[in-house]
């Protein structure tokens, strides 16, 4: 091929790289969009039943856990196109793809209730068992760990993400328990309870992986 040619090739190639991104990042923004239409929509259907009103959980829960997965995208991001492990980029590429989705629909249901998106005081405020009135949720990384798993390399960053992964997953079950058990409307209970199975399975997935690292 001439020098030309390749030239050609490789803007074509960086063209259809970009626009993939755009499109995920216009599918995940747009979501909030369309969940609060459609809740919307079902509220309207019928106008002798009154939707749902969102409790202090429900509120509460999705300012947290909106939180709680962007430090797990981030750290499934630092990894993901740098580990040489395909099953530890599949895991981390779920992930991200996974909580991208749940962050979508958790914005979408704060702006349907004209709630702030970030929580006003200290986390967990909304469970039952605030936990003590812990200032950083469960199984959150410190500044210090992501800056190290950004730096890490090879088979070091694959068992940090890993572990830091594990703890991330395992320490965001209370609040997801909590919110499956008393969010105020069904979706979010739902949604809470189809993410703790996700992240339980996605744990075990982990948890064999590690398994494996130490053989």
């Amino acid at each position: 091929m001439s020098p030309n040619g390749v030239r050609r090739a490789a803007f074509a190639a960086g063209a259809r790289r970009g626009l993939g991104v755009v499109v995920a990042v216009g599918v995940v923004l747009g979501l909030g969009v369309v969940v609060g239409a459609a809740m919307e929509d079902d509220s309207s259907a019928s106008s002798s039943v009154s939707a749902p009103t969102p409790t202090a959980v429900d509120v509460g829960f999705s300012q947290d856990m909106i939180v709680h997965h962007e430090q797990a995208v981030l750290m499934a991001q630092l990894v993901r196109d740098r580990t040489k492990d395909a099953k530890i980029a599949a895991l981390a590429a779920g992930i991200e793809d996974s909580q991208l989705l749940d962050i979508g629909t958790l914005r979408g249901y704060l702006t349907l209730w004209q709630a702030p998106t970030l929580p006003a005081g200290p986390p967990m405020q909304w469970m039952a068992d605030p936990m003590g009135g812990a200032t950083t949720m469960p199984g959150m990384a410190t500044t210090a760990q992501i800056n190290a798993l950004r730096t890490a390399t090879g088979t070091a960053m694959d068992r940090m993400f890993l572990d830091l992964m594990l703890r991330h997953h395992q320490g965001g079950l209370a609040m997801l328990h909590d919110a499956a058990a008393h969010a105020g409307t069904e979706t979010v209970r739902a949604l809470a309870a189809r993410m703790a199975f996700d992240q339980q399975q996605e744990s075990q997935t982990i948890s064999q992986l590690l398994a494996a690292e130490q053989r």
